[in-house]
């Protein structure tokens, strides 16, 4: 089959990782793989093998008012399902992809407007990621901020534009009309690329997890630099503010630091800390860590929870922070605020890696998830979307 994936929001590694084995597989299996990508050069850079095909996918151009964000409505606000307006001509242009590259089915990894299009078309597709950008159909209005206890009516509120959109484009193009947001994700059927403890809107018994099958080829293997103390698995962007301060937290404790990130430092790094422009092999090098600090960013802190290792998270979006809300709870992680400064973070590592409980808890979760074979639940999912897809 030809088969088109599509990426529309979000930066970084993670969505192209996610889309990657998956596309990998079916590629082995005889099917021809486009991606269209938000940022193509980096699906270029990093698995251009995982695809017959990389090209550039409509974007937004548009602005969207700022707000406080409850809902996965207001997430995707920012690809242009604010409004009709904003929607209808996305949806033209994926129309128009579609009949360039006459696709036999959609697999979506956060493109909105792509499973809209593709609603329209009558064209089959299916959703894959996780839950963040790929929520269950009942999750579409629930609330990204559960510590806040936002009431339904809240919820309803800030919902209503993308059911709204949803409705409107189902109209303009005279496809079967949507009560909105939920039923437009109810038709592309979900694959889950999670695990209990990393689901954004809590864990589902019910629900069939595939586990993170995310995997960036990572050869990276760099040595511990000297040092004294536990060793600190470091993924935190330079370009981010509280990465300085997180550097000065390190250097007062004199902790041996594998650091990676895409952008370079922006001083010299203490001797203490080594810094790795190329994605660290975190399975690998996790063997070895006692504590890693990041973002809260899904596809290192699954890593992490399958090695065992205690996480300390200094989240900066709002996905991040879910993230470690979640992790909190699973008792597998401490967080911190950056903006506190560089002696809060310096008690908040030492806090973290002195903390026995979390230690033994990661250690119980990896254990939980010992017989998770990324390569067993690809092949699973990659059957299970044929099939799917053939029905």
């Amino acid at each position: 089959m030809r088969l088109l994936a599509s990426w529309e929001l979000g930066l970084g590694y993670g969505h192209v990782a996610t889309l990657a084995p998956v596309c990998r597989a079916l590629r082995a299996g005889g099917h021809h793989l486009t991606l269209a990508a938000r940022t193509p050069q980096t699906a270029l850079r990093l698995e251009r093998d995982a695809f017959d095909l990389v090209v550039q996918s409509p974007r937004f151009a548009g602005a969207v008012p700022r707000r406080e964000t409850l809902t996965y409505g207001q997430v995707i606000a920012a690809g242009g399902l604010a409004d009709a307006a904003g929607a209808i001509p996305l949806v033209r242009q994926w129309l128009d992809f579609f009949e360039q590259l006459a696709p036999d089915a959609l697999l979506a990894e956060h493109a909105p407007l792509s499973l809209l299009a593709a609603h329209v078309a009558g064209l089959p597709a299916r959703r894959l990621g996780p839950t963040f950008v790929a929520p269950r159909a009942r999750d579409a209005g629930a609330s990204l901020q559960p510590w806040a206890g936002h009431d339904a009516a809240e919820l309803a509120a800030a919902q209503l534009p993308a059911d709204r959109a949803v409705r409107e484009a189902c109209r303009h193009f005279g496809a079967p009309e949507l009560a909105g947001l939920d039923e437009l994700l109810a038709g592309a059927p979900l694959h889950s690329l999670a695990w209990a403890e990393l689901d954004h809107y809590g864990p589902d018994g019910t629900a069939s997890y595939y586990g993170p099958l995310i995997g960036i080829e990572a050869d990276a293997r760099p040595d511990w630099p000297e040092g004294e103390g536990p060793r600190t698995l470091v993924y935190l962007p330079f370009d981010r503010a509280g990465s300085a301060i997180v550097v000065r937290a390190l250097r007062a404790l004199g902790w041996p630091a594998l650091w990676h990130s895409a952008s370079s430092p922006g001083e010299a790094l203490p001797g203490n800390i080594r810094y790795s422009a190329a994605p660290i092999d975190l399975a690998a090098v996790a063997r070895e860590a006692a504590l890693y600090v990041g973002r809260g960013s899904y596809g290192a802190s699954a890593s992490m929870l399958a090695a065992g290792v205690p996480q300390l998270l200094l989240p900066d979006t709002l996905e991040s922070l879910l993230l470690t809300y979640r992790l909190r709870l699973a008792g597998a992680a401490q967080s911190q605020a950056v903006s506190a400064g560089a002696d809060a973070v310096r008690a908040a590592l030492c806090r973290a890696a002195g903390d026995d409980r979390i230690r033994a808890q990661a250690a119980r979760i990896a254990a939980r998830h010992a017989n998770h074979r990324a390569d067993t639940m690809t092949g699973l999912l990659v059957r299970n979307l044929l099939s799917g897809i053939a029905d």
